[in-house]
């Protein structure tokens, strides 16, 4: 039996991406809670609520994915719906600066709409990445930029 890599489907996609959504703030609030980081006035002075609120949001991100990226090339959204993060050439695992520098700030722009009133017409950005997806090889913008393609590993037996 050998494993072949398919491009990943819409609806698999976002259901990986809607877990990653639920899960990186939720990790995010834990640290935030157990470091204290936002409990005393001098973190709401002077843009510092920004500054720390994107700073926790990384450490979300990163204990949450990290090692599951270095390791297997997935978030546990992926890893949850049986996708994965490969190169688009060759299908090997990515290299970790290209997950998380490359691929990981387009995450985070996943959360435009929810400060519209802030960013304004940026806040469709998330559907001109999504439109990509649409395509016939499934590649969203993000992962044309990072060189990558979300893949379902799939069994496929040999006559032999």
């Amino acid at each position: 039996m050998n494993i072949a890599l398919e491009n990943a489907g819409i609806v698999r996609r976002g259901l990986a991406c809607a877990i990653d959504l639920i899960l990186v703030p939720l990790v995010s609030v834990i640290v935030m809670l157990v470091s204290g980081v936002m409990e005393h006035a001098a973190a709401y002075a002077d843009n510092q609520p920004w500054i720390r609120g994107i700073g926790l949001g990384v450490a979300g991100y990163l204990i949450l994915n990290g090692w599951l990226l270095y390791a297997r090339g997935q978030t546990f959204g992926k890893l949850v719906t049986g996708l994965a993060i490969v190169a688009a050439g060759d299908g090997s695992k990515p290299e970790l600066w290209r997950l998380i520098l490359v691929r990981g700030p387009f995450f985070a722009l996943l959360y435009l709409p929810i400060i519209y009133p802030v960013v304004g017409l940026l806040a469709v950005w998330p559907l001109i990445d999504l439109g990509f997806a649409f395509r016939a090889d499934r590649r969203s913008l993000h992962d044309l930029v990072a060189g990558t393609r979300v893949v379902r590993r799939v069994s496929v037996t040999t006559g032999e």
